[in-house]
């Protein structure tokens, strides 16, 4: 079977939107799986610190050394792989029995997202590259916006081991219309091994992933405790937490799309700039609202929010867009470093988060997102101006 382009680009978004349901998944279902697991919640908790440092460590080496095999065959493997292993969690009845599916699932599931965001790219062409990485993107959104919230409900009707098992069907349908949609694909790099790992000793190139750790640690640091924070410091009713979440949610929809074709238009450079700006600028706005307006500002809190969700998630596609353009015919192993970089962020800026809340308080959570993005801001305009000219114009054709 043969489609366009655009339908198998959609396809792509499918792959991130399942393995995007199993790493978002597990933090809405915690109360469930804790004793389930016989653990406290907070051993359990350490499953998804350990998914985004396995992925944000690990998944570079797997894509070097898949960098040989074409693209449709690493994403039909890492598929399969990832719906065997989360049907597994069937059977799981302890914590340390978990841990060693998460790793493969952290693997597997991350080797096929890196594969879709390189491919996506490819097959849209340079002109239209950022709106093909940000439909890819949306698939992450989506599955933060349907499956966190259908998967509690599952979660609360059938237990929590009906939850993982459905994703590995899906992972596992998702493999077989990879291999019936796509054409046979290139492999995503042709660069040694050897040559690959050295990327990562350019000081340029680590400064260039520091970026993307700092921005996403920024973004995590308050999202991870944003209900609390909501209820606490904004004193929204509880019962309006969760609608407001869907709009946040919906929010990085539009978010993600604005940004793809901005990225395309202006540049990567400008459009993270604009959207790191105007993400500091609402970030800082929610403490301010909650000094200055009455508390439970419903319409004016919900409306914060979601720009910040537009803002925050329009950088996503810039931020992909400026990893690939770090070195001309590494893309692959670049994209794949920029996800781990975004995976290590947010293992960082959860722990932030969490030691904040306890030093200081809820409150100041968005003041650190804001020095966060800051910092990455700053990095960023800092390595601009070393940069080679083709790169430092903003997009990898150099326009």
């Amino acid at each position: 079977m043969t489609l366009s382009p655009r339908y198998q680009i959609l396809l792509l978004a499918m792959t991130t939107f399942v393995a995007g349901a199993n790493e978002y998944i597990l933090a809405g279902i915690l109360d469930l799986v804790a004793p389930g697991l016989n653990a406290p919640v907070a051993l359990t908790g350490q499953l998804i610190t350990l998914y985004a440092f396995v992925y944000g460590l690990c998944v570079p080496l797997v894509i070097a050394l898949s960098s040989h095999i074409g693209r449709r065959t690493v994403m039909i493997t890492a598929m399969t792989v990832y719906g065997l292993a989360s049907m597994l969690t069937l059977l799981v009845n302890d914590f340390w029995a978990f841990v060693p599916l998460r790793i493969i699932q952290a693997l597997s599931g991350g080797t096929a997202v890196v594969t879709a965001l390189s491919t996506a790219a490819t097959l849209a062409g340079v002109q239209r590259q950022g709106r093909a990485i940000a439909t890819v993107i949306m698939g992450f959104t989506a599955s933060l916006i349907v499956a966190v919230p259908i998967g509690r409900e599952i979660a609360l009707r059938f237990g929590w081991h009906a939850v993982f098992p459905l994703i590995g069907l899906l992972s596992l349908a998702t493999a077989l219309s990879h291999r019936i949609v796509l054409p046979a694909l290139s492999p995503a790099a042709s660069i040694p091994l050897r040559e690959q790992l050295a990327i990562l000793r350019r000081p340029a190139i680590i400064g260039g992933l520091m970026v993307t750790v700092l921005w996403m640690a920024g973004y995590v640091t308050t999202y991870s405790y944003l209900t609390p924070y909501l209820i606490d410091v904004q004193h929204l009713p509880s019962e309006w937490v969760s609608p407001v979440l869907l709009a946040f949610g919906v929010a990085s929809l539009a978010g993600s799309r604005l940004g793809g074709s901005r990225t395309d238009r202006h540049g990567f450079h400008a459009t993270l700039v604009v959207s790191k700006l105007l993400q500091m600028l609402f970030l800082a706005t929610l403490p301010l609202a909650a000094w200055v307006l009455a508390p439970g500002s419903l319409a004016a809190v919900a409306a914060i929010l979601m720009l910040w969700s537009i803002s925050a998630w329009a950088a996503g596609p810039a931020q992909q867009v400026r990893a690939a353009a770090m070195i001309p015919g590494a893309q692959g192993v670049l994209v794949g470093l920029n996800q781990s970089g975004m995976q290590i962020g947010i293992a960082i800026g959860t722990a932030l988060g969490g030691l904040a809340t306890q030093t200081f308080g809820l409150a100041d959570l968005p003041w650190l997102s804001v020095a966060l993005i800051l910092a990455s801001l700053i990095l960023m305009a800092a390595l601009r101006s070393r940069a080679p000219q083709g790169y430092a114009s903003g997009s990898i054709a150099g326009r």
